[in-house]
């Protein structure tokens, strides 16, 4: 006797969706039909994505926000993209460390609209690829920085290896501040190296970097320890094309409500669309959305996602090199159409948050948490994201909820209810935990995962 085929939405568009709705629709027993919905009227992973003209065939793309992945962290994500013959290659960045100072409103020329000055004091080649362009200045002090730089770094890294993070009797982890305060790590490594590195992978702030769990941090390290930067050669739109590609995919349809089934198994899922709401019945409903977006639509996690902090990203792709710090004496700007050219990122940093600003080819600027002022005519696109933060309370909410372990309250799968997502596992919130996430889920449905 055939086996029923069971009925799936998956809400959300972004790479832990596609992933899900691509492992249930190429199940090898073919017994899921999977509808894949958005609120949006573009798939939600490379929405934001810009093509740029060159002078080859056809346009390059500009990730917005920024894809880059590094070897080591990513095991899945990797091995998905080598699956579907994805083309991606190595990519070496040049960090420039750039220091926001307070407005002197003594200086000549000054007004109340002038921006603050700007002050360059360090270029770090990504795993040291090159030897880093010097800065314009005193030798002695320099050279002073740089030693000071390479202990602290070395100092941190030995313990990322050696010194675990410590765990409280009810089971929560270290937070990130916590453990730097206990192996000692200087505060001014922390704050002019440290913090500007890692809060811009998590494109939050300082603070709220801290509060992350130390073993998150740790283990990205460790993992990405020499390990080279990769990007995606055309775009992540060549793997969101590939990921959709037989889906019945349903854009501009926003999901309200979530109940369970009275007498039946499954769940019932209520969209709307211009206003109009309807109600259907599936025996799976995959979450793939931020906390806040499932809580509002799954009456059951309203309590427990009230843990899980967010914040909001802004990422705006432009063309205005107005404040870019021209540091060093490199020439190894992005050249339009070399896909292996090194590229800079300029690290702004004051004492709360860190302005990311990655070059890309043809110019363009994608300033991820903008500090400094950007030419509103100069504006391609902006938008923002929701960014799912972590801290030791939250790591371990999630970790029970995600292996069935929650004491009080909603585990995920109950009721025919998943929840998938970067943040829906136990790391930093990024590409690869989106994948193991629905890698997760398949493998609780019986699905086998045809890359691991």
């Amino acid at each position: 006797m055939q086996e029923h085929i069971r009925d799936v939405a998956v809400v959300g568009t972004g790479m832990a969706g596609l992933v899900t709705a691509y492992l249930l629709h190429h199940d090898p027993q073919q017994r899921f039909r999977v509808r894949l919905i958005d609120k949006n009227s573009r798939p939600s992973l490379a929405a934001e994505s810009i093509a740029l003209p060159v002078a080859s065939k056809h346009a390059t793309w500009a990730d917005v926000p920024m894809r880059a992945f590094a070897g080591g962290f990513y095991h899945n994500l990797v091995r998905m993209y080598d699956y579907l013959d994805i083309d991606y290659h190595q990519q070496p960045f040049l960090f420039n460390f750039v220091r926001l100072l307070p407005p002197l409103k003594g200086r000549p020329g000054h007004t109340p609209t002038s921006p603050a000055p700007l002050e360059p004091y360090m270029i770090h080649a990504s795993n040291f690829h090159q030897w880093p362009p010097l800065l314009r200045g005193d030798m002695f002090q320099w050279s002073m920085e740089v030693a000071m730089v390479l202990i602290c770094y070395l100092w941190f890294t030995l313990c990322c290896f050696l010194v675990a993070p410590a765990q409280s009797s009810n089971g929560e982890g270290e937070s990130l501040n916590a453990y730097l305060q206990r192996i000692r790590l200087p505060q001014a490594y922390i704050t002019r190296y440290l913090l500007p590195m890692i809060s811009s992978v998590s494109t939050c702030t300082h603070a709220e970097m801290l509060r992350f769990p130390a073993s998150d941090v740790l283990a990205y390290k460790r993992q990405t320890h020499r390990q080279p930067h990769f990007v995606v050669t055309d775009g992540v739109h060549t793997v969101q094309e590939k990921l959709l590609r037989g889906i019945d995919v349903r854009l501009g349809v926003e999901s309200t409500r979530v109940v369970s089934a009275a007498h039946d198994d499954g769940s019932l899922l209520t969209t709307c669309v211009d206003g109009s709401e309807s109600t259907e019945r599936f025996d799976l409903i995959v979450l793939a959305v931020a906390p806040d977006a499932a809580a509002r639509i799954f009456e059951p996690l309203r309590t427990q996602m009230q843990h899980v902090p967010m914040t909001m990203v802004q990422t705006v792709a432009h063309t205005d090199s107005t404040n870019l710090v021209r540091a060093g004496t490199s020439k190894h700007h992005a050249a339009s159409g070399d896909a292996v050219t090194t590229q800079q990122i300029y690290l702004c940093t004051n004492e709360d948050t860190t302005e990311a600003v990655h070059v890309q080819p043809n110019s363009l600027l994608v300033t991820t948490n903008p500090l400094t002022p950007i030419d509103p005519s100069k504006i391609i696109r902006s938008a923002r994201f929701p960014r799912v933060l972590r801290n030791p309370t939250s790591q371990l909410l999630i970790n029970k909820i995600s292996e069935g372990r929650a004491d009080k309250g909603w585990n995920n799968g109950d009721d025919g209810v998943y929840l998938a997502g970067g943040w829906c596992w136990d790391g930093m919130v990024l590409l690869e935990g989106c994948v193991v996430s629905a890698m997760r889920i398949a493998r609780d449905l019986g699905v086998d995962v045809p890359w691991k």
